[in-house]
């Protein structure tokens, strides 16, 4: 359980603390500049690659330095996940009169998101579970 509330916090915050870039920048600039724009435009794709690099040193951490195919083909669905989610929040926070359904797409793909990294950083079956020594046994 402790594991999956980390992931949760850093997995699962962390792209809900960037999808609210897109409503911070139209609260101060209604029509932001190109430069904010482009910005919004290459965040995403910046955010994914960041990801993809943090990704696979968690899963050889989790998995004794290694990183099996499965987890790795799992983090990159993730990243798909996390990259539509960012991309779609950024298209309807800019949107013009978006019908309310279209969030569903970022919803969607926000617990697609947290379904696929929980099952690529899940522990390592393979590996016994660690000892509490702290019970005096």
């Amino acid at each position: 359980m402790a594991r999956f509330l980390q992931i949760l916090g850093w997995d699962g915050a962390l792209p809900l603390v960037v999808a609210l870039a897109p409503a911070f920048v139209k609260t101060f600039w209604p029509q932001p500049p190109v430069g904010v724009g482009l910005f919004l435009i290459l965040a995403p794709p910046g955010a994914a690659m960041f990801r993809a690099h943090i990704g696979w040193h968690q899963i050889a951490q989790r998995c004794g330095g290694r990183a099996p195919w499965l987890r790795q083909v799992a983090m990159a669905a993730a990243i798909a996940m996390l990259f539509l989610f960012e991309s779609a929040v950024s298209a309807l926070t800019f949107a013009n009169n978006a019908p309310a359904g279209a969030w569903w797409i970022p919803c969607g793909s926000y617990a697609a998101y947290l379904a696929f990294v929980t099952f690529a950083l899940r522990p390592d079956s393979s590996k016994p579970p660690p000892r509490d020594d702290r019970s005096g046994m």
